[in-house]
């Protein structure tokens, strides 16, 4: 439907027609630039950092059990990869009870699924992903850690050298189960992977760097 049906025609139309495409994701990026060389741009997705890293970090104690956030949409779970990330963590639930806790947001308002994102330590979300998008994003900024796309692509085209915040999963099974596990059974991780999560939002989401990035492509265009 993308591609050749109505939604691809229109993409198409808008891109075609357009004097300038910026991308926000290394995803958008590497799809526009094939095709649209001299029009497109990357310029990272927008955060709020003055209203939403205001909370502190949640953990207290390494005795605490880690808190695993996932959100679940029926319609899109196997577009998302969300049924093969919960399956895995079920199974560390399962293996690993006093170290793990799993809080689940389904079909619940936006009010009540930030309540319960605000609790949590970790969030599961995009397995296929290359990079971090909206929701994500909106969770680091907050010190949660992000398990999902975290490829090198992804700090290349943002010219980060030093903060590596996202714990990268492959879309396997086994391989979720394996990045899950060293977080439960090393939590000593957790506080560091929350501070360079924040970090990271700041250097490289902050609206008003990002308002400015729009200007001068604007300006340029």
């Amino acid at each position: 439907d993308w591609i050749h049906g109505e939604k691809g025609k229109l993409n198409q139309y808008i891109a075609t027609d357009c004097d300038g495409i910026p991308t926000g994701l290394y995803e958008y990026y590497a799809c526009y630039k094939l095709h649209f060389p001299h029009k497109t741009t990357f310029i990272p997705f927008p955060i709020d950092i003055r209203q939403h890293t205001v909370r502190p970090l949640r953990r207290t104690s390494l005795s605490q059990p880690v808190r695993f956030f996932i959100g679940i949409q029926k319609s899109r779970n196997e577009y998302k990869g969300t049924d093969i990330m919960l399956r895995a963590l079920e199974r560390i639930h399962k293996n690993h009870p006093a170290k793990c806790e799993i809080i689940k947001a389904e079909s619940v308002p936006y009010n009540k699924y930030q309540h319960l994102m605000d609790s949590s330590d970790v969030i599961l979300d995009q397995l296929y992903s290359y990079t971090p998008a909206m929701n994500a994003l909106l969770a680091m900024s907050q010190g949660l850690i992000l398990v999902g796309g975290g490829e090198e692509e992804n700090y290349t085209i943002l010219g980060e050298e030093e903060l590596r915040p996202i714990i990268n999963v492959q879309p396997d099974e086994e391989d979720v189960y394996r990045q899950l596990e060293q977080l439960v059974l090393h939590p000593e991780r957790i506080d560091q992977l929350k501070r360079d999560s924040i970090a990271y939002i700041c250097r490289h989401h902050d609206s008003i760097k990002v308002a400015k990035q729009y200007l001068e492509a604007w300006s340029k265009s």
